[in-house]
This record gives C-alpha cells, structure tokens and sequence, in this order.
C-alpha cells in the first residue's frame, strides 16, 4: 500500500538516492538532506510504497522572502522564521501519477497551520512552476539578495508563497 508517512530516521539513505535520481542537477550531500529532517521531523514526510521510500518532502520553518542557500548546512532553524519553507518534494518516476504530490502538498499545509505559520514558501524549479501555482501557489518578485541566490539554483528557480488559512 502507498501513503504518505511521518519520515523516519530509517529513510534517510533512500532519501538521498531519490534525490540524486529525481534532482540530477541539484545535487545535496546526504548530511545536508538529512539535517532538514533532524532540525524539524515534524514536516519531513515520506512516501512509501511497496515497505520503501518512494518520495519524501522536506519542509522546515524559515524566513519568509528569503531562502536557505542549496547544498548549504543551516545548523539552526532562525529564531525568527516565519514561513514552512518547502525545501524539496521528490517522488521516484513510477509514483508521479496518482496525485502524490498534490497530497503531500495538502498535508503540509495542514501541519504549517497546525504550527501557526500563515505561509508556506519554497523554491520552484525544473518547470514546476505551474504545478505549484495549482497548489496555490503565488510567484513573489525577488529583492535583489534572493535574485541572486535563485541563481545558485538555475536560471527558471522561481521564489513562491502560499497563505494558509
């Protein structure tokens, strides 16, 4: 049976290889994957079918208009985060159908609630854009320091917000 699922620390070294399949030119250490889930386990989720991962989301508490650097330890989460910042949604090519995504998207916006954020941000890249602008999405025009960081992700990375109500 596939569902999605609190991430375990078990997953870990599957997280890595979905990474490295799903986001070739995205490449992040395992340590810097895995420090997203020790620093807020609460919104790292994985999805798992056939008793394996097959897609994990890792989100954790940020500041809004700004973005954690790629392939960069945080160490902490900032005192004065402010947005659940989706880090990355990644599912193995065989479990792309089937709403997957759409589900975990509704899943942490429930738990981003539940922690009293009123946002969700996140990176787009890859041309995913429109997916997450039919998960509600915004595209928010970037200051000059986050332009520049968008750039260390590729040139399409898109910053996005979501209200959560």
């Amino acid at each position: 049976m596939t569902m999605w699922r609190d991430m375990e620390k078990r997953d870990l070294p599957m997280i890595g290889q979905i990474a490295s399949i799903c986001h070739p030119l995205f490449p992040e250490a395992d340590g810097v994957l895995s420090e997203k889930f020790r620093l807020s386990p609460g919104t790292c989720l994985t999805l798992s079918g056939e008793g394996k991962p097959v897609g994990y989301l890792l989100a954790h508490p940020y500041r809004l208009y700004n973005a954690p650097p790629l392939n960069r330890l945080l160490k902490t989460i900032p005192n004065d985060a402010d947005t659940l910042y989706i880090h990355d949604l990644a599912l193995l090519p065989d479990y792309r159908c089937g709403g997957w995504a759409r589900k975990a998207v509704a899943i942490i916006k429930e738990r981003g609630a539940q922690m009293s954020f009123k946002t969700l941000s996140l990176i787009a890249v890859n041309g995913a854009m429109g997916f997450w602008q039919k998960q509600g999405f915004r595209v928010v025009e970037p200051s000059l320091a986050l332009s520049e960081k968008l750039k260390t992700y590729s040139n399409d990375a898109t910053y996005m917000v979501a209200e959560l109500t």
